[in-house]
């Protein structure tokens, strides 16, 4: 969590987009400690986090509707990323849970760090199944829409 003085200067737009990618840093870190992911990698609009065989993308869309989105894809073993899958379409085919246990509307810093955690959160619920040849099964049945 940010101390006082660090939440004090987080006035600017730019402040939001340090706080997104301290959080998901936080948040996200379940993944490189317990799933031997790597990362997080700096994208232009968020965080990207490899694993063998999955990529992990957590973004912060700051325009007209802000947005805090989660996009998983398969990667080959050759490293070509196949077309990725929003988290939340992934935990209802997984029968995790509904699409409301994971919202993408930000409209606030506070909203911002609510949506970062809630979609930490149902990736964590969501590992045990990725991490296995079902993971490969949910994303191909996403796709598939």
């Amino acid at each position: 969590m940010l101390t006082i003085s660090e939440y004090r200067r987080m006035g600017n737009r730019g402040d939001l987009a340090e706080a997104f990618r301290s959080e998901v840093g936080i948040e996200f870190a379940f993944l490189v400690e317990d799933a031997g992911f790597s990362g997080p990698e700096q994208t232009d609009d968020g965080l990207l986090f490899h694993g063998v065989g999955l990529d992990v993308e957590v973004w912060f869309l700051d325009g007209h509707e802000p947005v805090v989105t989660t996009l998983v894809a398969s990667v080959s073993s050759d490293g070509v990323r196949a077309r990725g899958v929003w988290l939340d379409e992934l935990y209802v085919v997984s029968g995790c849970g509904s699409a409301q246990d994971v919202p993408g509307s930000a409209p606030t810093r506070r909203a911002m760090l609510k949506r970062v955690h809630q979609h930490a959160a149902a990736l964590r619920r969501l590992m045990p199944q990725l991490l296995t040849a079902e993971g490969s099964r949910l994303i191909a049945r996403c796709l598939q829409g």
